[in-house]
This record gives structure tokens, C-alpha cells and sequence, in this order.
């Protein structure tokens, strides 16, 4: 007999000549993610609805072997069993779905699900030409920067990357150095020009390594570039400090729109606030590359923030990777599906820049945002079925 998901934490099994309304209060009118099994358990149908009892009623109930012959699926001569699992937010719903799909249905699930990958960018100074390229593979070694909004923002990144930094744009030219012959770009005085041996490769490779370190950390060069436009025009070198401003408004692009969660993929690290079985509660969950983990439901204002951030770093420690597989990879698209999201998908507080006021505040934030309502119907968002 198939193994169900522990994903799945509540049972009930169905007697289409049973008493149908009993068997309905045996399952909650709420948002749930759950699968319709065989007697054998095995999978017939996994959706994420707004009201399982809604749901099954629509799909088991007795009206459906009245309604006579049709190309529909007669679920009351199939399913003998259903799991589910209740959630209270979107992020909640999005993450367990994708876990059960996953484990439910392991050779189709990646092209059925509809999930958006996430983008990165990818550099690694160690290699002989290294360059910037678009990335949603995320168990390259080398440097994975992000994640941006989409693929159009990862392009942006390159760009700004390239610019500010004074990097190669040709990279069939890069290769061949030292013997190739430069670009306009040496002459215009953007480039070193390691393609032609004005600096050598291993220059080059450190310039490389020095622009994913002002990506992530922006701040340190702007301040540092304000000094020296300040100084220049103090001492009337205007085109030096007009250089020097366009560089500063390039890098003043980070960290704002769709670059404003750019970081190195190993500080993928986040405590998120979604929304409670409740008003006015909470869940809690640890986000590492990787890897989504609830830890603690929150009822009211947490009286001791500390302890919560500790046993949030706790999780995440030994969690980290810099190199992730399929499934990991396919958690950190989940994630940032919610992180860009122009709706409230919760609350999400980077764990390496945390203080405990700040789990206060995001809590209160959480409270302003509107629930998921309650609804009559199903309310279906999401649905796989056996083939």
C-alpha cells in the first residue's frame, strides 16, 4: 500500500452508502491542501481549496450519481479515502501543495505544478574568463547573487554589474586574451582591457570577485564614491566627479524595486511572519536555502522575541548551501514567488540583519495586513490530478 505524505495530518475515510452529512462534519469548512486516495491509498486527486467541506460535498456527493452518465470523473466510485492539511495563508498553501505534488506525484509534478523559478545571477572569479550570466540552475559552484524580480531583472544586474564595475561586454574577445585585440570600450576608458594584456587575467579575476562583493554590499561603495565625487569637485575635477556621480547613481539602484532582496544565495535566510488559524495570530517559519520549516505559532504580541530569534537561528544553523539540488532550488522559487509579490504575503525579516524589535514590529505589520476570508464555495487554486 502506498506511504501518504507526512505532510498530511488528518484523515477520513468515505462510505458513498453512508451517511453523506455525518461524514461532511468530519472535515473542516477551511483552507486546506488535501488529496482524494483509493481504499488502497493510492493518489486520485491532490488540490488546495478554500473549503474542503464545500469541496467534497461538490465532488462525493450523492447528487453527483444522480446527475447520470457524463465525461466527469465519478470520484464516489473511486475515492474511499481523503488526507488534508490545514493552512491559513498563502505562503502556507503555496509550500505544502509543493511538497505534497512532490512526494504524491515524483515523475510529473515539476511540470504540473506552475510554480515560477527563481532568478539569480552567476559569476565565478575562479574560473579562466569568468563573466556574469542568468541563472536559475542553483547548483553551479562559483557565486549565485539574488534573487531578482524576474529575468528582465537579472539582465539589469549584469548590466549595472558591467557598467559600474568596468567589466568586459564581449566575452567571445575575453577569451582570447591575452592576444585579442581590445574594444571600443578600452579606448572610452570603461574597460582594463584584459583581453589584450593591458592587465593580466588574474587582475582581472580579482575585479571580478571585487564587484560581486559591492553587489551584495552597495552601501560601502557608495559612501566610499560620495567621498571621492565630493573631493573632485572640491578641487574643480567636475568630469572626474560627474564620472564618479554616474557610478554612484548606478550602484544607488540596488537594494531598491526588483534588486531589493539581492544578497549572496548562502544569506537566503529569512523568519517569516504568515498569517494564524486566527485573527490576530501568527505562524512562524525558518527559510534557509533551500529549505521552508514552521517552528512556532505566535497567539499575541511575543512577550519574549528573544527566544524566538534564537531557536530561529538555531534552525537555520547547519541549514545553509550554496550549491542546491532540484528540490531546493524549486523551495527557494516558492519563496521568492512571495517575496516580490505586489499583494501582502505576509511578513519576511532577513535573519542576518535582525534584532529582536524587529520580530515585534513584524508581527504587528502581519495584523495589518487582511486574512484570507472565509468562503461558501470551493474556492480552488490549485489542482493535480492521477493520470
Amino acid at each position: 500500500m502506498p506511504e501518504i505524505p507526512p505532510v498530511f495530518d488528518c484523515h477520513a475515510t468515505f462510505d458513498p452508502p453512508g451517511d453523506f452529512e455525518a461524514f461532511l462534519k468530519q472535515v473542516p469548512a477551511r483552507w486546506v491542501v488535501y488529496l482524494l486516495a483509493d481504499a488502497d491509498d493510492r493518489p486520485v486527486q491532490l488540490l488546495c481549496v478554500k473549503n474542503l467541506r464545500y469541496s467534497l460535498k461538490r465532488r462525493l456527493g450523492p447528487e453527483q450519481e444522480a446527475a447520470g452518465p457524463s465525461r466527469r470523473v465519478d470520484y464516489r466510485e473511486i475515492v474511499r479515502r481523503i488526507h488534508w492539511r490545514r493552512v491559513d495563508s498563502a505562503f502556507e498553501a503555496d509550500w505544502l501543495y509543493y511538497e505534497a505534488a512532490r512526494l504524491v506525484f515524483p515523475q510529473t509534478y515539476a511540470g504540473m505544478v506552475g510554480f515560477r523559478p527563481a532568478w539569480f545571477v552567476h559569476v565565478n572569479p575562479d574560473l579562466p574568463f569568468p563573466r556574469y550570466v542568468k541563472a536559475i540552475d542553483l547548483s553551479k559552484p562559483g557565486l549565485l547573487i539574488g534573487p531578482l524580480e524576474d529575468k528582465h531583472a537579472a539582465a539589469g544586474l549584469i548590466e549595472i554589474a558591467e557598467d559600474a564595475f568596468d567589466l568586459c561586454r564581449y566575452y567571445n574577445v575575453l577569451v582570447e586574451a591575452p592576444g585579442a585585440r581590445a574594444c571600443a570600450y578600452k579606448e572610452m576608458g570603461k574597460c582594463p582591457a584584459p583581453c589584450d594584456g593591458s592587465i593580466s587575467m588574474e587582475q582581472y579575476r580579482g575585479m571580478v570577485e571585487w564587484s560581486a562583493q559591492g553587489m551584495v554590499d552597495p552601501a560601502t561603495l557608495v559612501r566610499d564614491h560620495t567621498r571621492r565625487m565630493q573631493q573632485a569637485a572640491t578641487e574643480l575635477r567636475f568630469e572626474t566627479a560627474a564620472k564618479i556621480k554616474g557610478l554612484v547613481d548606478r550602484l544607488s539602484q540596488l537594494g531598491k524595486g526588483p534588486y531589493r532582496h539581492v544578497a549572496l544565495l548562502k544569506d537566503f535566510r529569512y523568519l517569516s511572519l504568515q498569517h494564524g488559524p486566527r485573527e490576530a495570530t501568527a505562524r512562524v517559519f525558518v527559510i534557509t536555502p533551500g529549505s521552508i520549516e514552521e517552528i512556532a505559532g505566535l497567539i499575541a504580541d511575543p512577550a519574549k522575541p528573544g527566544e524566538l530569534l534564537r531557536l530561529a537561528l538555531e534552525r537555520a544553523a547547519g541549514q545553509s548551501a550554496e550549491r542546491l539540488d532540484q528540490t531546493q532550488t524549486e523551495r527557494v522559487g516558492i519563496v521568492t514567488h512571495h517575496l516580490f509579490s505586489a499583494k501582502h504575503r505576509g511578513v519576511f525579516l532577513r535573519l542576518d540583519t535582525i534584532v529582536e524589535k524587529a520580530v515585534v514590529k513584524g508581527f504587528k505589520e502581519l495584523r495589518k495586513q487582511t486574512p484570507q476570508e472565509e468562503i461558501e464555495g470551493e474556492g480552488v487554486m490549485k489542482e493535480l490530478q492521477a493520470l
